[in-house]
């Protein structure tokens, strides 16, 4: 998801969705230690979901990235 809809959500949704993906980053790191993992790369896309997200929520805080 890019950084453009993370901005749409209100914060209630983006905490929500923040949840969501560190539990998804916890099962993946899970899977990978058990070398279950069918594409490796997935829980390289999720923490970057993830870091995009908390970005964008910084930014909120801060009042946005030029500030």
């Amino acid at each position: 998801m890019p950084a453009s809809d993370f901005r749409k959500l209100s914060a209630e949704e983006r905490a929500a969705r923040e949840l969501e993906l560190r539990e998804q980053v916890a099962r993946l790191r899970m899977r990978r230690n058990a070398r279950r993992l069918d594409k490796p790369n997935e829980l390289q896309e999720a923490r970057r979901e993830l870091a995009r997200l908390l970005t964008v929520g910084r930014e909120d805080a801060t009042g946005g990235p030029d500030a």
